[in-house]
């Protein structure tokens, strides 16, 4: 049996491709566009949990509960689409809840599921 090597070019082709599919899954995932949904806010995986409510309180959001890591806080949709908050300082993205099916969700975090 011979084993083969890929060559430097074929690693670097592909590591693009998994970027480039990494990339359009994150694009794909849902916006709050209005602000009138509840939004999960995914911050670094090095981030405490504890570090990242308290952020999402100093930039205004109003904190429901943690995800299901704890670097992700899901926090209660604006009063009027004018008074959405801002990002968290060191937040990554925000997403939508509606669609993911509970994926950045605590098992159990709903009164619906229980």
């Amino acid at each position: 049996m011979r084993e083969e090597k890929l060559s430097f070019f074929d690693g670097f082709l592909v590591a693009c491709i998994c970027l480039i599919v990494s990339f359009g899954a994150l694009a794909s995932l849902p916006r709050a566009q209005d602000g009138l949904v509840p939004v999960a806010i995914v911050f670094p995986p090095w981030v405490a949990g504890s570090e990242a409510v308290a952020l999402s309180f100093a930039a205004g959001h109003q904190v429901l509960r943690s995800g299901r890591l704890s670097s992700v806080v899901v926090v209660a949709p604006a009063a009027l689409a004018s008074e959405v908050p801002p990002l968290p300082k060191g937040a990554w993205f925000s997403l939508a809840l509606a669609g993911l099916a509970g994926c950045l969700d605590a098992a159990g975090g709903t009164e619906a599921s229980r």
